[in-house]
């Protein structure tokens, strides 16, 4: 069984930002989960599809130069090979659960 509560995970950093690692992709397969936690904008991109799932704070989500508002609750699919980047709008940051979805590409 793998159950857990992300405030029992060590943070991890990077340059960009925190992160937790939820679910590594040993357990999870074709399925990682993150939490991180996005100060500031940082565009990149992955050969795999992500999704954002917006659990704190506000943001523009950029995907490809296409700009979408988001807030609490807000679900984003960012297509495998996309360039983008979350900037927060506020001086909080931007919380999201990051799901990586290594099966799939940009089509």
């Amino acid at each position: 069984m793998h159950a857990l509560h992300p405030e029992n995970l060590p943070e991890q950093i990077t340059e960009v930002f925190p992160f937790r690692e939820l679910l590594p992709a040993e357990i999870g397969g074709a399925v990682s989960i993150y939490l991180l936690t996005v100060k500031h904008a940082n565009p990149h991109s992955h050969d795999e599809a992500q999704i954002y799932i917006v659990q704190s704070g506000h943001g523009i989500i950029e995907i490809d130069g296409e700009q979408q508002e988001v807030g609490p609750g807000w679900l984003v699919h960012i297509p495998g090979g996309s360039v983008h980047s979350l900037t927060p709008t506020c001086e909080e940051p931007v919380v999201v659960y990051s799901i990586i979805c290594e099966s799939q590409s940009k089509g």
